[in-house]
């Protein structure tokens, strides 16, 4: 699952009373998480942040995330915006470096925060994102690395990474990713939520030894996007699929067509872009 949009939680006003928005970036291991967002009964990275966070704040901070991520998958770069009571920040009790230590010392290193910052007051970081950016990588050995394997897709087939590179060229521009998402569950008469995405940036790197990297960038991404197109490239490598057949899949606008995702352990979120950046 990627970084998607359309289940984001809509923006909340935060505690009663004037306030400052708090910009958070993180980076987590999303190996033995649910997810990033809230998820009753089963531990996320926002319930941890929440849980550690909410007695430095003397509240349970309404952590407004860039998007979810599902479970596994990992981010060097998430984004996050929440409010603080400005009376606590002006008294000195809530320091933005106090965040970055809570979060540090309590979670770290599966969860650690780069940066904590007083934003600007109508700052989100879920609207104000005009793009993302991640990368898949995978290990094409004989045999697997125990090193790389909670961060890494192991394919021991051989793959054709000049023909994964053709298949990436379609997927560029703007287009319906029907077939390439897990699609949305809507209420009845609602009307099915548009999973039409811009893609800027589709292509595979070969680091040499056996180790390949996807590296993906567009404005947004729908639920298992990003995985899908890379097990999609995967059998396109293995030669059950050919770069020939990407147009009609997308055109299908329907799942069954394409190829089953990777396994999330392979994708990281690693950035989130904003108009400043």
């Amino acid at each position: 699952m990627t970084l998607f949009d359309e289940d984001a939680d809509h923006e909340t006003n935060g505690p009663p009373g004037p306030f400052v928005r708090v910009r958070l970036t993180i980076a987590y291991d999303g190996t033995n998480f649910r997810g990033l967002a809230p998820n009753l009964g089963v531990r996320t990275v926002v319930s941890e942040l929440v849980r550690v966070l909410s007695p430095l704040l003397g509240h349970a901070p309404d952590l407004v995330m860039s998007g979810r991520t599902d479970a596994g998958v990992h981010a060097a770069e998430q984004v996050l915006s929440f409010d603080v009571r400005a009376d606590m920040v002006e008294s000195g009790k809530v320091q933005m470096r106090g965040i970055s230590n809570v979060i540090n010392r309590r979670l770290g290193p599966e969860v650690v925060a780069t940066d904590v910052r007083i934003a600007e007051p109508g700052f989100s970081a879920r609207y104000d994102a005009i793009g993302r950016r991640y990368q898949y990588k995978v290990v094409n050995q004989p045999v697997a690395d125990p090193f790389t394997a909670r961060s890494a897709w192991w394919v021991p087939q051989p793959l054709n990474i000049a023909l994964m590179q053709l298949a990436c060229d379609p997927f560029l521009g703007m287009h319906d990713f029907s077939s390439f998402c897990k699609r949305p569950k809507t209420g009845p008469g609602e009307e099915p939520i548009s999973l039409v995405r811009r893609i800027h940036e589709a292509k595979w790197t070969d680091l040499g030894d056996g180790r390949l990297v996807f590296d993906i960038a567009g404005s947004a991404f729908c639920h298992q996007m990003v995985r899908s197109i890379v097990g999609f490239h995967v059998s396109v490598g293995r030669g059950k699929r050919s770069a020939g057949e990407v147009r009609g899949v997308l055109e299908a606008r329907d799942r069954q067509p394409a190829e089953p995702a990777a396994p999330p352990h392979g994708l990281t979120l690693v950035q989130v872009i904003y108009p400043s950046a």
